[in-house]
């Protein structure tokens, strides 16, 4: 987890005891505060959601690629699927 160096926002939050016994029990484990153990996981989950919605750049052929899949989808054979699987595609490139 990156450490910040500059602390200038502060977060609060109500939690209850049970819950912040866990969260405690954690933070003591990792060897962080709970301060550093909650914004450290809540950062790492909130840039892996943000990542998920990010633009893709793809190439025209690409593009193409994809919608010529969708257009035209493999057959549903074992055989066609072992290929679709196992050979390199334009994606891969």
């Amino acid at each position: 987890m990156p450490r910040a160096t500059v602390k200038d926002s502060r977060l609060s939050i109500r939690i209850d005891p049970r819950r912040m016994a866990v969260i405690a029990k954690a933070a003591k484990q990792q060897g962080t505060s709970v301060s550093e153990f909650v914004t450290g996981h809540a950062y790492d989950l909130a840039t892996t959601l943000m990542a998920d919605e990010g633009r893709l750049n793809l190439t025209k052929k690409q593009v193409a690629h994809i919608f010529e899949t969708l257009d035209n989808p493999p057959p549903k054979s074992v055989a066609a699927l072992r290929t679709l699987l196992t050979e390199p595609s334009v994606l891969d490139r």
